[in-house]
């Protein structure tokens, strides 16, 4: 699904699920962010992006043929600010939706005062191109449980699964009709046709693992990554992840006991994971953004419990 030109996409993956492609002004990061549109009489977003997608974002729905005041409900997978930071600016929008995030992240999206400081702390300058959030009122906002099913009508029940390690807020989304898994970052990133981690600090390695088992005891037939796009062989790409988690955190731990860097550590991983060749034939851009996220993943690889 990668694409060189950068202006707000539609995918079609089915006849009731779309990816759109917000494709935010941000240099390297056009085709990495992206939210997922599910059509059912009753409409929802998986996802919505940072605050500089959010034109994009509407720009995209309007392509698809939906109206903002369609949209009933915006499901977050966590709030980290490149998954959620435009929330507050979507609901202004979407006046009919409601924001289902699991109960840990509604404080946050209530007041983000803390949280948009965390995310500018961890990420710089990409936090401050992605633009600070705008709080959410609390009364639009439903607290997820392990288990809730959302009716969007037409035989379109999304099951919604708590999937800590990446954030202790994560959830995802399960579409049993079409076998459609939407993982948000518990299931890595795969984009410019080379799947990475996302591990970042506070990463929780045996939650994780578990969180996989869970996505895996469901079959999937397709797997949706927030960052990028819808593909088949979920339960391969599952395994694939789960494989290379081991890889990269056993390298880490090892390293750190020799007193390794952090960027040192990157060293040693590229040197057994050769997928990350791909590096070698990123623009500039698309590599900033890359080595910025993989040093925060491998933190997380460093420090994780």
């Amino acid at each position: 699904m990668e694409s060189k030109s950068y202006y707000p996409k539609v995918y079609n993956i089915n006849p009731t699920l779309k990816y759109l492609s917000s494709a935010p002004p941000i240099p390297g990061y056009q085709d990495f962010i992206g939210t997922y549109l599910l059509n059912g009489d009753t409409k929802a977003l998986f996802d919505v992006g940072p605050k500089a997608s959010i034109p994009g974002l509407l720009s995209a729905l309007s392509q698809a043929g939906v109206s903002p005041a369609e949209i009933g409900y915006i499901i977050l997978s966590h709030i980290h600010i490149d998954h959620a930071g435009g929330v507050g600016m979507a609901v202004r929008e979407m006046k009919n939706a409601r924001v289902v995030v699991h109960e840990r992240g509604r404080p946050h999206l209530v007041d983000p005062t803390v949280l948009w400081k965390s995310s500018v702390e961890v990420l710089g300058q990409a936090a401050l191109n992605y633009g600070s959030y705008d709080p959410v009122p609390d009364n639009r906002i439903v607290s997820a449980e392990e288990g809730m099913h959302i009716d969007l009508g037409q035989g379109i029940v999304l099951e919604i699964y708590l999937t800590p390690g990446h954030a202790a807020h994560h959830l995802s989304v399960f579409d049993r009709k079409d076998s459609v898994l939407l993982a948000g970052d518990s299931a890595g990133v795969y984009t410019n046709g080379f799947l990475r981690l996302t591990t970042p600090p506070q990463f929780r390695i045996g939650d994780y693992m578990k969180s996989l088992d869970k996505m895996l005891a469901l079959h999937p037939v397709k797997l949706g990554y927030a960052h990028f796009g819808c593909y088949d062989d979920a339960v391969k790409r599952l395994d694939d992840i789960r494989k290379k988690v081991y890889l990269w955190y056993e390298i880490a731990q090892s390293a750190i006991k020799e007193g390794k860097t952090d960027e040192e550590i990157i060293r040693l991983i590229r040197a057994k994971d050769k997928t990350l060749d791909i590096f070698d034939k990123l623009d500039k851009d698309t590599y900033g953004r890359e080595y910025l996220l993989l040093l925060n993943s491998v933190r997380g690889l460093m420090t994780a419990k």
